[in-house]
């Protein structure tokens, strides 16, 4: 029936408008050492904020030869996340500057079912760990399991007293080398 071939024909289009949407996004970002990129289907960013807003604040270590230091991701507004050096947060929050400031657009949902990302990164991290930290805030909220652990982000705001930092160390994932 032509009918059917007619839908699935724009079903087709519509998926490569979106992943033109996609590539277009991560080459104009490609080059840039002070901005990283990447996208989000529409339920994944929707449970992202849901689950930020319930728990805005999240710990991250970044790793640096033998040692590390920790950021603070806060949520605000439904669409920043912004990461601090937890040093700087301590000594006063309000004048914390983010080394990476996470945006969610969310422009193109109603139209095309996606969430553009985009980090921007101070001269205190390098590229490949903004999007490093970008991945993990992203999955520390998505993935259930991460979410409501011990070490994860719904314990840390709701309860910081069970706040497992050990574990969080010991399980946050380990940036690859690229």
């Amino acid at each position: 029936d032509h009918r059917d071939l007619h839908l699935s024909l724009r079903r087709q289009r519509q998926m490569c408008i979106r992943d033109s949407i996609k590539e277009i996004w991560a080459e104009y970002h490609q080059g840039r050492a002070d901005a990283a990129a990447r996208t989000l289907e529409e339920t994944q960013a929707t449970l992202l904020v849901d689950r930020a807003q319930a728990a805005p604040l999240q710990l991250h270590p970044v790793r640096r030869g033998e040692g590390h230091f920790l950021l603070l991701s806060q949520f605000q507004h439904r669409k920043h996340f912004l990461f601090t050096f937890l040093e700087d947060y301590k000594k006063n929050p309000a004048l914390a500057r983010p080394w990476l400031t996470m945006t969610l657009h969310n422009d193109l949902v109603k139209d095309r079912g996606l969430v553009l990302v985009r980090g921007d990164v101070e001269k205190e991290l390098a590229k490949n760990e903004a999007e490093f930290l970008i991945d993990q805030c992203v999955q520390s909220y998505c993935v259930l399991s991460r979410f409501s652990a011990p070490s994860g982000p719904l314990t840390f705001n709701q309860e910081p007293k069970k706040f497992d930092l050990d574990g969080m160390m010991r399980g946050y994932p380990l940036m690859k080398n690229r």
